[in-house]
């Protein structure tokens, strides 16, 4: 009995010890490859992402419907790229020259910023909450798209480099709907005065305070808001988290057919569909150096993979911004495909 009790403890030490063994080396080998995919990871730039869920069956916009916790990878490599190509776009055109930008992926929301807490006058860019505020307004009262206001007098314009090819004729009237095109799709600023004129300041405030930006003042040449701000009213469009669905598609459908064709548009192949807006302004110094600011902020529709880019620059040649922000748009779409693939 006492041999047979004997032999059984001995059994009992061997299997234990073989268990302990056994989870030692299940522990030793998960801590290494965990400590390989974090490395990895670390590399690449790999960060936890909330997964969109979204409605189809629209064109321009992807209604969020469900957030869910996922990860996706926003490779490091990308985002360090896309910072030289900004170096280099300065110190090869003008090292007085300034660049911000702001990426989002749209489909999931990996994002980052270069400079983008700076801030620039944001010029035409304001025409995009402006035509938000009166589609907010139509939302509750459609026929005010059907208003019309005549045109009587040009107004005090700012120095345009790009230039519309259309314009609205004084002595004719024309719809809101008719003028916030004339806005948008040709940049015309006396659309876009008369537009400001017939909408009460508390109407276009609540688009930035429902946003939680603050609102430039539209009248000061000096006005200024960072370019992740700004990035924010096409965030909101792409979402339909602010207009409601139609009036959503609406204003990206406008979007997409701005006349400009520089900056960002100049940057991908002719066949991707760019919902965008450009702003200009030429301004003073304090030592009495001109210095232009050329913008362009839009979503990219990247087929199944859309992303968001706003550019603001400030310089000295308004034709060497542009060029800028066409080489940044290309690398950033460069970049975009090659995680596509």
């Amino acid at each position: 009995m006492k041999i047979f009790l004997l032999e059984l403890f001995k059994g009992k030490i061997f299997r234990y010890a073989m268990a302990l063994s056994m989870a030692l080396v299940l522990f030793l080998g998960g801590f290494y490859l965990g400590k390989n995919r974090i490395e990895k990871d670390d590399q690449l730039g790999n960060q936890p992402q909330d997964v969109e869920i979204r409605q189809g069956g629209y064109k321009f916009i992807s209604p969020l419907l469900e957030c869910e916790i996922g990860a996706f990878p926003l490779l490091k490599n990308s985002e360090i790229k896309i910072k030289k190509a900004v170096e280099s776009e300065i110190i090869n055109n003008n090292p007085d020259d300034f660049i911000a930008l702001y990426f989002r992926d749209l489909n999931n929301g990996p994002s980052f910023g270069i400079n983008e807490q700076e801030s620039f006058s944001p010029a035409s860019l304001l025409k995009v909450p402006l035509m938000m505020a009166y589609y907010k307004y139509a939302e509750t009262d459609p026929k005010i798209l059907e208003q019309t206001i005549p045109y009587a007098n040009p107004s005090p314009q700012f120095q345009q480099k790009f230039s519309p090819e259309e314009r609205i004729e004084i002595g004719k009237r024309y719809t809101i709907e008719e003028l916030i095109e004339a806005m948008i799709k040709y940049s015309d600023n006396e659309a876009t005065n008369l537009l400001f004129q017939n909408i009460s300041q508390d109407k276009l405030r609540v688009v930035f305070d429902d946003l939680g930006i603050a609102m430039p003042d539209v009248y000061d040449p000096n006005n200024a808001m960072p370019v992740k701000d700004y990035a924010s009213f096409f965030r909101m469009l792409y979402n339909a988290s602010y207009l409601d669905r139609d009036m959503s598609e609406r204003a990206l459908e406008l979007l997409s057919v701005v006349e400009y064709k520089d900056g960002l548009i100049a940057g991908v192949p002719s066949n991707i569909t760019i919902s965008h807006k450009f702003g200009e302004r030429e301004l003073t110094d304090e030592k009495g150096n001109v210095v232009n600011q050329l913008h362009d902020c839009g979503i990219v529709y990247y087929p199944e993979h859309p992303y968001l880019l706003c550019i603001m620059t400030r310089g000295k040649n308004i034709d060497n911004l542009s060029r800028s922000i066409s080489a940044i748009s290309k690398i950033v779409y460069q970049e975009v495909s090659l995680r596509a693939k």
